[in-house]
């Protein structure tokens, strides 16, 4: 039997070379044109599951005053040394979305990188809709977004992964069960210990949520969802679209 680390623990060792390619300028201007779109103009903002926090010090270099959470501490060690580098004050701690709790409520609360899929029950995503709710003031948003079935099959479904890096190397592999739509990664790390490689793995679950899903759950918990677009553009989802935007508002 595997001895599973948790995920993201031994990832933050490796997890911003290994997003390098994602674009987190383009998200973070994103995420303010969306504010802009809806007319909406938050002060604070809680990024959720805010990871290395690429986009969080982006969005603070905007003017918004954010605040960062995540469950996996090592990720926020990695947030918390780019804020001071820039000479930001971002609270972070840590934190499992699905108990948020906040000392007073934020006008916006998002959550990105299809973060929200890692919610593997309609149980856990109420929950987490119910708790971002009671982080919210009044009208307040909540934005996220979600990968897709089409974007899990096209890209990763049976695919591995492999790259060596100067003091790590890994191997990605994918599996994807259609009929309960889950996505199981597994992530194969050799990490430079001290002169030597050390090997751990972590299992990542992720659930293929529909839009319609979404929608009634997130009314459920007092929203009322705005928009679902494609991700980076203000168009109307579809069949091949990979990401999946989704702009809510509390009701109350």
């Amino acid at each position: 039997m595997v001895d599973f680390s948790q995920p993201y623990t031994r990832f933050a060792f490796a997890y911003d070379k290994m997003m390098e390619n994602v674009d987190y300028t383009r998200w973070s201007d994103y995420i303010d044109r969306l504010f802009t779109m809806h007319n909406y103009h938050p002060k604070r903002v809680l990024d959720i599951a805010c990871g290395t926090g690429s986009a969080t010090v982006l969005l603070a270099q905007k003017g918004y005053d954010m605040a960062g959470t995540d469950r996996a501490r090592e990720m926020l060690f990695k947030a918390r040394e780019k804020a001071e580098k820039l000479g930001l004050y971002i609270p972070l701690w840590q934190q499992d979305m699905r108990y948020l709790s906040v000392s007073s409520p934020y006008d916006a609360v998002i959550c990105l990188y299809d973060s929200i899929n890692y919610m593997i029950t309609q149980e856990d995503m109420s929950q987490v809709f119910q708790k971002v709710s009671e982080s919210l003031v009044p009208k307040g948003m909540f934005i996220f977004d979600i990968t897709t079935e089409y974007n899990i099959i096209k890209h990763f479904h049976l695919k591995t992964f492999a790259e060596t890096e100067e003091n790590f190397s890994y191997i990605w592999r994918n599996i994807y069960l259609q009929k309960e739509k889950i996505c199981k990664t597994v992530l194969t790390f050799f990490l430079k210990e001290g002169g030597k490689y050390e090997k751990y793995e972590e299992l990542h679950i992720q659930k293929i949520f529909s839009v319609s899903e979404l929608k009634d759950l997130l009314e459920q918990n007092g929203y009322k969802m705005l928009s679902a677009f494609e991700c980076f553009t203000f168009n109307k989802w579809n069949r091949n679209s990979e990401r999946i935007n989704i702009t809510a508002v509390k009701r109350q």
